[in-house]
């Protein structure tokens, strides 16, 4: 049966009348907890999916994931969708369906004081903080290894669990700089009390944000054509604005 909106829901749901989507919310403004660590979750993602859900005339429903079981977790049909700001790269797409909402690219931190990091180049010998397990960890390793090839120092690359962890080893001496991604490094730099400021130009903004679904999941479609009536009707960019988001930046081809 078509939904309020005239869409039809797609089939082959883990629950009748029910989106399912796993995320981490960990991530503002991307995903995260209104009252910061319980209740209700709010963010472009989290607005993202309950409108998607809404087009197709179902209730959403939020599966709770560390950020390391998210592509596990829909792997095990834990979620219908997993809608949790990861980069649509390679490794993933070899396990999963990837429909992409948003342009986007990695970001550095460095604190307020510093003078001595202007460029990427400058990161050579230095320690970066990230969150381990996803395209910024890989970025580091890369740019490291050509670091090396050259003569120069390598990156002391610090993976921690939690964004919240990298902020704090910066803010703590324990590390240079942190990397991460574009959407999060303004909201990091605001709650630092001044204790941070970001590098804008280091790193080019030319990957894509991605929703996913199981490999060959006969969701993956539809999906990706809900997406595109969201950015068409401008329910994305109405979104991205309400967290402070270039909406310029949504892309669902």
């Amino acid at each position: 049966m078509p939904s309020a909106t005239g869409v039809v829901a797609p089939t082959g749901l883990l629950k009748d009348g029910t989106l399912t989507v796993c995320t981490d919310p960990e991530y503002p403004p991307m995903e995260y907890y209104k009252n910061g660590t319980s209740g209700d979750l709010t963010g472009f993602d989290s607005d993202g999916a309950t409108a998607l859900a809404t087009l197709w005339g179902l209730k959403v429903s939020f599966t709770i994931t560390s950020f390391d079981g998210l592509m596990p977790g829909l792997q095990a049909k834990r979620c219908d969708i997993l809608w949790s700001a990861l980069y649509l790269s390679a490794k993933r797409l070899e396990v999963a369906d990837g429909a992409p909402f948003m342009v986007t690219g990695p970001g550095l931190i460095v604190p307020t004081a510093n003078t001595d990091i202007t460029s990427s180049d400058n990161l050579a010998g230095k320690t970066v903080a990230v969150q381990g397990g996803g395209v910024n960890e890989q970025t580091l390793k890369d740019l490291s290894a050509k670091f090396v090839a050259a003569g120069k120092g390598a990156i002391t690359i610090q993976a921690y669990p939690k964004t919240a962890e990298t902020v704090a080893a910066v803010t703590n001496g324990k590390a240079d700089a942190l990397i991460e991604t574009d959407v999060a490094v303004a909201d990091m730099v605001s709650k630092s009390t001044g204790k941070l400021k970001e590098l804008k130009g280091f790193f080019p903004t030319e990957t894509k944000f991605g929703v996913f679904t199981a490999k060959g999941s006969e969701l993956s479609k539809a999906v990706s054509a809900g997406l595109q009536t969201l950015q068409a009707t401008g329910t994305l960019a109405k979104i991205a604005n309400s967290y402070g988001l270039d909406p310029t930046k949504i892309s669902t081809k």
